[in-house]
């Protein structure tokens, strides 16, 4: 049976990384912070570098991701291998981990990889958290364009907005604020973070009710895809 994570005790202490760049918690580094396979590529692999003066024990493993509701569902999965699934790094080494389905099929699919930090049992150092990182990986799934989203926003019962984006296409869009001002119409502040909607699939936003709008006609249109009141007075 397949067991559900939220979306905050699955992914523990996540280092987000800039695209394409390395990512890093603490004492772990990764590289690449994204996996695809696709019928060219069967497995994939990530190096993790150990940036501490100690040796680390780290666990990998895969989770299935999917989304509902408008969030992230995370679900262990028997459907890839992901070897070694438990490792050693001494101080400044690096190890490759690699990943690949367990069977041939060719549906596509999203996955988190992730790396994490098996805390020691008597640390000699005080108190040590436990590190973690969460990556994308995709199955026989590109990446896709901000113009297949179709996005939409409601005032919910508290006087808060919720900002939705629903993925009609077929690859995974990544977003970020910038993406999520120019389609919307609105600014929005550091506290919301913006993540990937699946294809097939929507993400959405708890933004607070104190919005900046930039272009109150574009914002009115999104308003009006969910047949709501009209859009906050506020503007910059």
């Amino acid at each position: 049976m397949h067991r559900k994570f939220p979306l905050a005790a699955a992914c523990g202490l996540i280092a987000w990384a800039a695209w394409g760049a390395p990512a890093s918690a603490g004492t772990l580094q990764v590289n690449p912070v994204l996996v695809e396979l696709n019928a060219d590529r069967r497995t994939g692999s990530v190096t993790v570098r150990n940036e501490e003066s100690v040796p680390v024990t780290i666990r990998a493993y895969a989770l299935d991701w999917r989304q509902a509701d408008g969030e992230d569902v995370y679900e262990e999965t028997a459907q890839l291998i992901v070897s070694p699934p438990i490792f050693t790094i001494a101080p400044g080494a690096t190890q490759l981990v690699r990943v690949g389905p367990r069977s041939p099929s060719a549906e596509p699919r999203a996955y988190r990889l992730i790396i994490e930090e098996v805390p020691e049992a008597t640390p000699q150092a005080g108190i040590r958290i436990a590190l973690r990182l969460n990556l994308p990986l995709y199955k026989r799934i590109a990446a896709g364009e901000p113009s297949q989203l179709r996005w939409s926003a409601r005032r919910q019962a508290d006087g808060g907005w919720m900002i939705e984006a629903a993925n009609i296409g077929p690859g995974y869009v990544r977003l970020d604020a910038n993406i999520a001002r120019a389609a919307t119409g609105a600014r929005y502040e550091d506290t919301v973070h913006f993540g990937t909607v699946l294809p097939g699939a929507a993400r959405r936003w708890r933004v607070g009710s104190d919005l900046r709008i930039e272009n109150r006609e574009q914002f009115q249109r999104i308003t009006e895809m969910q047949g709501h009141a009209a859009a906050p007075q506020r503007s910059d």
